[in-house]
């Protein structure tokens, strides 16, 4: 299955401690993705950095601003393999993850400051219109970060997001070019607009907590949605990844 579930282990990347701005906001990156007792069963996959009011650890969310955080989860759950298949299972897990759910191809700069401890944002480019971004991505220095450090997931499990954006943080007081940060889906990953208005553009959510396989490994969700104007005809992901000839965990 690929599933929502809730996340609690974060790292902090970044306070705006010493930037002057008149709100206290950290960055955290989801860890601890490996799981599994003997052998791996399980992947979770960030779908963007998380971001809350204060300094503090706000974990699985539910204070400091944010809601209850979840993250994207990749599980193994045939009955059959044994301990000795860890790496089989393994490989075959970022086999699906790959298929489903890719890595960005490139990033795009968004917003960055550098009072404090400097701050760049990124936006994760999907590898074609079959795929969007949930979140955006921080790091402390110019480089964009490395590629696999978020996914990007099958534009056929999301539908539009039916809530509207929540502001989070907005930069009053650190000078330079403003910008705020928003919370635009139900992972509660980070948003980063420039300016201090709402967004203005069509966010995704996945469509079903819960997305499983038949024996064909057909997904249980496949939403349509129309190709944009301009946009590159693209192979949206309907079926199985051919590694070991098997399909997904049901």
């Amino acid at each position: 299955t690929i599933e929502l579930v809730p996340h609690a282990a974060y790292t902090s990347v970044w306070t705006s401690e010493g930037t002057m701005a008149r709100k206290k906001l950290s960055v955290w990156v989801a860890d601890q993705l490996v799981s599994g007792f003997l052998r791996v069963t399980a992947l979770r996959l960030s779908l963007g950095d998380y971001a809350n009011q204060g300094f503090a650890d706000a974990r699985g969310g539910g204070a400091y601003g944010v809601g209850k955080r979840w993250i994207l989860q990749v599980h193994d759950k045939r009955w059959t393999a044994s301990s000795g298949d860890n790496a089989t299972s393994e490989e075959y897990l970022r086999s699906v993850a790959d298929h489903y759910c890719p890595r960005p191809i490139k990033y795009r700069h968004v917003w960055s400051q550098r009072r404090g401890t400097p701050l760049f944002v990124w936006r994760p480019m999907p590898p074609n219109d079959a795929f969007v971004a949930l979140g955006m991505v921080v790091t402390t220095t110019p480089e964009p970060p490395p590629l696999d450090r978020v996914r990007c997931i099958a534009k056929s499990f999301c539908r539009p997001t039916s809530e509207a954006p929540v502001l989070l943080w907005e930069d009053s007081g650190c000078g330079g070019k403003p910008a705020s940060i928003w919370l635009v889906s139900k992972p509660q990953a980070l948003w980063v607009a420039s300016g201090r208005n709402a967004p203005q553009e069509t966010f995704w959510e996945v469509a079903a907590d819960t997305i499983s396989f038949d024996y064909t490994g057909r997904p249980s969700v496949h939403m349509m949605h129309e190709r944009q104007a301009g946009s590159p005809k693209a192979s949206t992901p309907t079926t199985k990844p051919s590694m070991f000839g098997r399909s997904p965990s049901r």
